[in-house]
């Protein structure tokens, strides 16, 4: 297995520990959700690989001042589309050594997904500081990752899946967490509707408590 040349995906979170992630896309609703974002004070978009218009987003939005992610990385061959686009970064739902290397030779940082001890070790030999927990929830939450995480202080981790308003201080307690992702501030019937307003608020809310909760985290860190 080659070392990769990591990158520091804590960096491109440092000021936005909440990392949306837009799956059901619209294209036509593409531009102005993005002027929304911005002006709910987010830098960062994760747009999913899901559907064939998720390509057709990420054009339209190659102008935006957004920096766009995108998500649910799969196969090597996409990489060559991402980089046409000129979008310098990925999340991957899985871990995939192969898809790991492609990356790297392509030049995209990717954040690797990973749900097994087993994975996340063999993302840090590979040269990984920071890795995506997914699907969050479903294996197990914040008690999985707390202890997941404690035989491997080297590797910090973004939580999905799962991951909720509701539930956002349980990940953000923990100090391995480095961000969290999640689909809540952007949802579906108001951006059908086009009520810019609210979702703006609900994603400058959400983005206010993500940092405060994370500033919590470090400062006990720092006072112990």
């Amino acid at each position: 297995m080659s070392r990769i040349l990591p990158f520091d995906w804590s960096s491109l979170l440092a000021e936005q520990p909440l990392l949306p992630v837009w799956a059901k896309v619209d294209v036509l609703a593409a531009p102005k959700l993005a002027t929304t974002l911005l002006e709910a004070g987010y830098k960062v978009l994760e747009v999913t690989l899901r559907q064939e218009q998720s390509w057709e987003v990420l054009e339209a939005l190659q102008s935006s001042k957004l920096t766009l992610v995108a998500g649910s990385l799969r196969h090597p061959d996409q990489l060559a589309r991402l980089q046409t686009l000129g979008i310098r970064w990925a999340v991957s739902p899985g871990w995939c050594p192969v898809l790991a290397e492609a990356a790297e030779q392509s030049g995209i940082g990717l954040l690797p997904g990973i749900s097994t001890p087993g994975e996340a070790m063999q993302a840090s030999r590979m040269g990984y500081q920071q890795v995506k927990l997914f699907p969050a929830k479903a294996l197990g939450g914040p008690a999985y990752l707390q202890a997941i995480a404690a035989p491997l202080p080297e590797l910090a981790f973004v939580a999905t899946g799962g991951v909720s308003e509701a539930n956002m201080a349980e990940w953000f307690a923990l100090p391995q967490i480095a961000a969290v992702g999640g689909s809540w501030m952007l949802p579906e019937d108001l951006i059908q509707q086009q009520n810019w307003q609210k979702i703006r608020m609900l994603a400058k809310t959400s983005l206010e408590t993500a940092k405060s909760l994370r500033e919590k985290t470090l400062q006990q860190g720092v006072d112990r």
